[in-house]
């Protein structure tokens, strides 16, 4: 037990507080006593901070889509409001954006790269053909 107490000092200001606002001595020692209780509780502590980060991220979630649908939009449309919001800039101000989008060269040539090799990989259907799950079947009329 006495290391323990010795242990708390070398440890930061923050995590001295943790520590000390939430056990005694009494605890610490059950705990770090054994290597598996030790383990198991370390386990178990992550798990309930999962549980809480999942719903704490559920609730942000579900906080801005209500603040969405009180204001009666199912969805935003970011390359809408993107072409909308340039749209609305002065001449100037195209200008620049569409100089400052040309210096992203290699974002553009990636991108180009990577349609040409769907492009390349892709196979040519016949009218009439449907493509399902990668397979090509006949066209069904209902």
């Amino acid at each position: 037990m006495d290391s323990i107490y010795n242990a708390i000092w070398y440890l930061n200001p923050e995590q001295q507080g943790i520590i000390l606002n939430h056990y005694k001595i009494t605890e610490l020692y059950s705990i770090l006593a054994d290597d598996e209780s030790y383990k198991k509780y370390i386990d178990d502590l992550f798990a309930v901070s999962d549980g809480y980060m999942k719903r704490a991220i559920a609730l942000s979630v579900l906080h801005t889509e209500a603040f969405l649908q009180s204001m009666g939009k199912q969805r935003f449309d970011v390359l809408d409001s993107m072409g909308k919001a340039y749209d609305n800039l002065p001449d100037i101000d195209k200008k620049i954006f569409c100089e400052n989008m040309l210096q992203k060269k290699e974002f553009f040539q990636d991108a180009y790269k990577m349609m040409m090799n769907s492009f390349q990989n892709a196979k040519e259907i016949k009218k009439g053909k449907v493509v399902e799950n990668g397979e090509v079947s006949k066209k069904v009329e209902k």
